[in-house]
């Protein structure tokens, strides 16, 4: 399985961020084959190490490239199905390294096919929640904390809006992550996707257990949070080098 899914990425179409051969996405494909096929510990930390030096993430950098958003569901499939523990463990790790660091300037954003313009965080993170969780909850507290860093990127559908007297929206939407404590500053993708994100302040949030949520927006004409459009916290856009 992870061996077709690598081929079926279209890695030549993903940018290099830096130039350099060491980061072309090419290079992530090849160590992804590496570490799924790998037989003995050196074989998973030199793939590993492959994908944690460049590429994919660079970790002496602090950075994490566009080619991790690709990867992702590759590795999180590897912690569930992958040939040896090590190989598990190693996918574990290099997706909460590529949750945790921020890309470079300018690339900080993906297109997926819920949306374009991205937060590259949200994304990856929205892979993670939606990719069987109970593979990850099976790895002890690192699972736990991928899956509760992930949480943190929220993100909001909204389904129904009215406009307030003072200008301002109220909207039945529904959460996907941990409901966060408001005011908070978010950006908002229209269905379309045409425009670039808006910024929007998000004065009131109540949620249950479901993800059914109500939110008040601060003056936000209804026609452009209209219903199908998303939210996302506003600091995931601004990460970058």
């Amino acid at each position: 399985m992870p061996l077709a899914a690598i081929d079926a990425v279209n890695w030549s179409a993903i940018p290099n961020p830096t130039g350099h051969d060491c980061d072309d996405p090419q290079r992530v494909a090849h160590a992804l084959r590496l570490l799924t096929v790998s037989t003995t510990a050196n074989e998973t930390g030199d793939a590993a190490g492959l994908l944690a030096g460049g590429g994919f993430v660079c970790g002496h950098a602090g950075m994490v490239f566009p080619a991790a958003y690709p990867a992702t569901p590759i590795l999180l499939d590897l912690v569930e199905h992958g040939r040896r523990p090590r190989i598990k463990d190693a996918a574990l790790g290099l997706l909460s390294d590529a949750l945790r660091l921020f890309p470079l300037a300018g690339l900080n954003r993906v297109d997926t096919p819920y949306g374009g313009n991205v937060p590259l965080c949200c994304a990856i993170a929205r892979h993670i929640r939606t990719h069987r969780p109970t593979a990850l909850l099976a790895h002890g507290r690192h699972g736990s904390r991928l899956l509760a860093e992930a949480d943190l990127h929220w993100r909001l559908t909204i389904e129904e809006t009215e406009l307030r007297p003072d200008g301002g929206t109220t909207a039945i939407a529904t959460l996907e992550g941990t409901p966060f404590p408001t005011p908070a500053e978010a950006e908002l993708h229209t269905p379309s996707f045409a425009r670039p994100a808006l910024p929007v302040r998000i004065e009131a949030l109540t949620a249950d257990t479901s993800g059914a949520a109500f939110i008040r927006l601060g003056q936000t004409p209804p026609a452009i949070a209209a219903p199908g459009s998303t939210l996302h916290p506003a600091e995931c856009g601004l990460r970058e080098h």
